[in-house]
């Protein structure tokens, strides 16, 4: 008989609470574990059995892993001994179906990225062989990590598009049109024969930089995520906010000028006519006689070219304009850029920053800063999809009891 198939309902209780906390966490010192409410005994006494179990290792003095193999920020003086959830539990599967690539990755229950994979494909490709293409590379990197199908806890899946929250289907905003209107939970889940969560991107690479990156240890943060549109992430009291409809977080559909570009909501000025790579890239035919990649425009103006310096700036004033307004509804301790803008760096969010410093109301306080996210722009939503699976204890239960 396993240590834990007996006791209380208490100690049952107080088992699942050591467990979500470092599914949610990563690894965490005994200290840290008795914030969650426990004695410092009780969590003595249960991780004591959670060893014994073969549920939990003790991982060193690291901040617990990290998606760009690098591990977290490191403390002076000797660490703490931490303790972790033992990888070879079962794994959760990161998923992202965006604009152009499907990207999947594998993370293990301790919250280390085993493998990941992106394949381009046509953005008109239907959902359901999108699907059968996703079902095939799960297959493919659980091979290469010598986990079985049946080891998979969850699946999390990322859109590029809001998913609104009572009905499950993917909004008008979604900018894969074969996706508009469908349910991509329900559909992974016919396809893949796995539990699914499925999450708008910005949202999900936000909890990605909670669990791992330049926001961890916060409860209170916003996420700008910059790709085909610009969208962001809002973590209140350490829970990602979505709104009553799933809609939250549109804000490259924030209106910037009212007398400008027609967008593809319908509405005129939104920040993404304005800001996202296809309006910085569109402005350089001029002065460069072709339209360079957003990946171009930053490699240049880093270089010194004044044209892509000038679009970039003027595009980190726009957002800022955003920001400001967001700033002074929801007061974040912290706004983190991610995407494709995020590797401009200070050409970007200097001019960001001070735009929405001039119209940030933040009574007599330090507006919040504004840091470029730590976890790679290539990864960062689809470990976000994993995440979501990893944190969420009560749909997707480990093999402990």
């Amino acid at each position: 008989m396993s240590p834990l198939d007996s006791g209380s309902a208490q100690r049952s209780a107080n088992r699942s609470r050591v467990i979500h906390a470092l599914r949610q966490h990563g690894a965490m010192s005994r200290a840290a574990l008795a914030e969650i409410g426990l004695s410092r005994s009780t969590v003595a006494s249960v991780v004591g059995e959670l060893i014994e179990a073969g549920a939990v290792v003790e991982v060193g003095g690291a901040n617990g892993p990290h998606p760009n193999g690098n591990g977290s920020r490191s403390k002076a003086g000797r660490p703490p001994t931490l303790i972790g959830l033992k990888g070879g539990l079962g794994v959760a599967v990161g998923v992202e179906i965006g604009n152009g690539i499907v990207r999947i990755a594998i993370c293990d229950v301790a919250q280390a990225m085993l493998r990941h994979k992106t394949v381009q494909v046509d953005e008109q490709t239907s959902p359901q062989d999108t699907l059968l293409l996703v079902d095939r590379l799960i297959d493919e990197l659980l091979e290469q990590t010598g986990f079985r199908r049946d080891e998979v806890i969850g699946v999390g899946i990322a859109m590029p598009g809001p998913i609104q929250r009572r009905t499950g289907l993917t909004g008008r905003a979604c900018t894969l049109k074969p996706w508009v209107g469908l349910d991509p939970r329900l559909l992974a889940q016919h396809v893949l024969g796995l539990p699914v969560h499925a999450g708008n991107d910005a949202n999900l690479a936000a909890l990605a930089e909670m669990t791992w990156g330049a926001a961890r240890g916060l409860r209170d943060y916003a996420y700008i995520y910059t790709a085909t549109g610009i969208g962001a992430g809002f973590v209140m009291d350490g829970r990602l906010y979505v709104g009553a409809n799933g809609t939250a977080g549109e804000i490259g559909h924030t209106t910037i000028n009212e007398d400008g570009l027609v967008c593809a909501c319908g509405g005129r000025g939104c920040l993404n006519t304005l800001a996202n790579p296809d309006a910085i890239t569109d402005q350089l035919w001029q002065s460069h006689g072709r339209r360079p990649s957003i990946g171009e425009v930053i490699s240049l103006a880093h270089q010194g070219d004044a044209g892509c310096r000038r679009v970039l700036a003027d595009a980190g004033r726009h957002i800022g304009v955003a920001m400001a307004n967001m700033y002074n509804l929801l007061d974040p301790e912290l706004i983190v850029l991610g995407g494709s803008l995020a590797p401009a760096g200070d050409i970007l969010i200097e001019p960001l920053r001070q735009s929405m410093m001039r119209r940030a109301i933040h009574a007599g306080e330090a507006v919040p800063d504004v840091v470029a996210g730590e976890i790679g722009i290539d990864v960062v939503v689809v470990v976000g999809a994993a995440a979501a699976v990893l944190r969420d204890a009560n749909r997707f239960p480990l093999p402990v009891r």
